[in-house]
């Protein structure tokens, strides 16, 4: 039986009542920022992950697993994507998977606290892998809904964003999953642009889930949700991919052909059969967000 002591362990918040605990082997990092308090950690499992405020944001053993689809769903879906946005991403990771779409030839990273990217590029290097340092990707610090209102008001439209941000409900956040913020995400898109949104776990926060999908729907003619697996946040995990356009051909065989024409080799996680297998959600979901 797995047993840890309350010293050694960090409880990863689930739902008000259940946590995750994860044995650490030992700190790497703690500070607290202007914004919030970062904590970096390893542990045998997981890797070196690091937490805002107590919640578990990425770790080294699984993270492919959630940005490979936040950024290759969309991306794939997308005939030939040229500018993306990606809401907080202060680690690198979706930046770093979005560089592997050669079409891909702006990426605005809207990251409100400037110790993330410090602290996550400093120790947990393997997130970012150099994104930060390709002249493609430009990280513009402070609240997200001022830059994409900036960027919307310059005229600047965008193929993809994506929203790589802490919870919902957090209080640092929670704007940018309200209704007016949506309309503004609509506003900036292209023609066959789309935004790609994390509704959270069905599980543990149903009711989370369901509104946010609620509001998407709301605004966006076209919502498509996927289902994936991340442990670290406790197993299913849902994405909505919204647009004010159907998707153009994205059959398995067109996915194929996207994937050898943009030469994108070594995933993990993603293939065009699980992209359209995880659009298959079981009875529970699809009464939820029904």
């Amino acid at each position: 039986m797995f047993h840890v002591k309350q010293s050694d362990a960090v409880v990863v918040p689930l739902a008000t009542d259940i946590g995750l605990a994860i044995r650490r082997q030992a700190p790497v990092h703690e500070t607290t920022s202007a914004c919030q308090h970062i904590a970096v950690e390893r542990s045998a499992t997981f890797g070196r992950l690091y937490r805002l405020d107590g919640d578990a944001m990425a770790a080294e053993a699984d993270e492919f697993m959630l940005h490979e689809s936040l950024v290759h769903l969309p991306a794939l879906s997308h005939p030939g994507p040229a500018s993306a946005l990606i809401l907080g991403g202060g680690d690198g990771a979706s930046a770093r998977e979005l560089l592997k779409h050669p079409s891909v030839m702006r990426i605005l990273v809207a990251e409100l606290d400037p110790d993330v990217v410090r602290v996550v590029s400093d120790k947990i290097p393997t997130l970012p892998a150099g994104a930060f340092d390709n002249p493609r990707v430009v990280l513009r610090l402070g609240d997200a809904a001022d830059t994409l209102r900036t960027a919307q008001q310059a005229g600047e439209r965008f193929d993809l964003i994506l929203f790589d941000l802490t919870e919902a409900d957090d209080p640092a956040c929670a704007h940018l999953h309200g209704d007016d913020f949506l309309r503004l995400c609509a506003a900036s898109l292209t023609p066959r642009g789309m935004i790609h949104v994390q509704l959270g776990s069905p599980f543990y926060q149903p009711h989370k889930s369901a509104a946010l999908h609620q509001r998407l729907r709301a605004v966006f003619p076209s919502v498509r949700t996927s289902l994936i697996s991340v442990p670290l946040y406790g197993g299913p995990w849902l994405l909505a991919c919204a647009s004010l356009l159907e998707p153009r051909d994205d059959s398995a065989a067109s996915l194929d052909t996207r994937l050898a024409e943009r030469r994108i080799t070594g995933l993990r996680y993603y293939n065009p059969v699980l992209h359209h297998a995880s659009q298959v959600l079981p009875n529970y979901i699809r009464e939820l967000l029904a």
